[in-house]
């Protein structure tokens, strides 16, 4: 997308307009008018991509006219206002305005809308993009990635769903390059990674002192991402005390540092991402119905790559250009590697080609790839049938067989987790709905 504008700024108090510039000085080249008539002379000899007009300029509501003759020449239109009067604001997107924005909130808002029109002009552009940074083939998701790129959601939250390893943290990042200035600050954290009486530290900082260990004072990632983006991984890992916590402080905007008496506040963007199945925790009493809703404002899923195999060509190829060694893959190489199950999806899939890269060969066949994902060759037992199980499939058939060891296996699972479902599917590695369509169909009491 172009990142250089020509930026027409129309506003008649000196302040503000500083103010503006301030805020739109990443977007390109900025030219400023207070009134209608020092706007029509500029917008009659020069050529501009964005018009932003206060609508009261000094003889009236003049800003419409900026808006009529603006949308006339096809360039990008956004008017701020302080008024109510929905006449004005109504006259405004009669006369051509895209957006129109409260003036107290331009800082906070103004850049994610001028984005927004910038992806609206620039279709095939959002595309390249999307391809470079996550070469998807999937229509449904890039048709979900666009849709969030041209929404100008800042300041509602996004929560990103889907298996371990599948890029969650990756599109959550992308999307936040999207939405903020260049220089806003990207704070990211791994909930799964901190112990939960570490967390509420990391999250909200504490004084110095707070506690055994505090040597010196510590900012925690809210206040860090003051004006950004707040990426929580592994949000459903959280105990019910920090998600209460969590909680009021994205809804307040404020919070308190671990030992302090004074709060904090910080205005971000909320993206959060989990692999497990919120609706399933909610259900169990693990997870707050009211937490989910507050992060759920946006959803975007990510399905495993076993369901979406006419990605992992794309994929090989975008790791294949991270690697400093070129090397060249067989058609039986790369048939492989879209056949194979990946359960650890593209953080497996991008581990492989590195291995794949690093070995000592530069053409990269069959064996090769079987090598670097540990499988044995065709002709070779896997271990896992013994000659029992096979008079069994013999006498009673194969899905009978799938039946048992289905009937089996979980319900070794519900013993072993004291019949605790969130558990048993994490280890099964199989969706809630299969789970309890097991239990249903096998009978099987918790």
């Amino acid at each position: 997308m172009k990142t250089v504008l020509r930026i027409l700024l129309v506003e008649d108090d000196k302040y503000f307009l500083l103010h503006l510039k301030d805020i739109l000085k990443p977007f390109g080249l900025i030219e400023a008018a207070s009134s209608w008539p020092e706007a029509e002379t500029l917008l009659k000899s020069e050529s501009y991509d964005l018009i932003v007009t206060d609508l009261n300029l000094p003889d009236g509501p003049d800003g419409l006219r900026v808006l009529e003759f603006a949308k006339n020449k096809k360039v990008m239109r956004l008017a701020l206002t302080s008024s109510e009067d929905e006449t004005l604001i109504s006259k405004a997107y009669l006369n051509g305005a895209q957006h129109v924005l409260v003036k107290s909130k331009a800082k906070d808002h103004l850049p994610a809308f001028i984005k927004s029109l910038m992806a609206q002009r620039n279709e095939s552009e959002i595309e390249r993009l999307i391809s470079l940074r996550f070469p998807t083939q999937n229509k449904t998701l890039i048709a979900n990635i666009r849709k969030l790129i041209v929404s100008p959601w800042q300041g509602r939250s996004l929560l990103i769903t889907g298996p371990t390893g599948t890029g969650k943290s990756v599109i959550g990042k992308f999307l936040a390059e999207q939405i903020t200035s260049q220089n806003a600050p990207f704070i990211h954290l791994n909930c799964s990674e901190i112990p939960d009486n570490l967390l509420e530290s990391e999250l909200f900082g504490h004084e110095k002192g707070a506690f055994t260990g505090a040597d010196q004072k510590k900012i925690g990632k809210l206040k860090a991402a003051d004006g950004g983006v707040l990426f929580l991984d592994e949000v459903g890992t959280m105990s019910p005390a920090m998600q209460q916590k969590l909680l009021k402080a994205i809804e307040e905007k404020t919070f308190y540092p671990v030992g302090s008496t004074e709060a904090e506040k910080s205005s971000f963007t909320l993206i959060t991402a989990t692999c497990e199945d919120l609706h399933l925790k909610i259900r169990e009493g693990i997870f707050r119905e009211d937490l989910y809703f507050r992060i759920s404002g946006l959803t975007l899923h990510l399905s495993p790559l076993s369901e979406r195999r006419e990605d992992i060509d794309a994929f090989v190829r975008l790791f294949q250009q991270q690697s400093p060694r070129r090397f060249i893959l067989s058609s039986e190489a790369m048939k492989k590697l879209i056949n194979h199950s990946w359960n650890g999806n593209l953080r497996e899939l991008k581990q492989t080609i590195m291995s794949l890269a690093d070995s000592g060969g530069g053409l990269v066949d069959e064996q090769h790839v079987e090598s670097a994902l540990g499988l044995k060759e065709k002709s070779h037992s896997t271990g896992l049938i013994n000659e029992e199980i096979k008079k069994f499939i013999e006498t009673n058939g194969l899905r009978q067989y799938f039946q048992l060891i289905e009937k089996e296996v979980t319900k070794d699972a519900l013993k072993k987790h004291d019949g605790k479902i969130t558990s048993c599917i994490k280890e099964l590695k199989i969706s809630s709905s299969a789970f309890y369509r097991i239990l249903q169909e096998h009978q099987i009491t918790q």
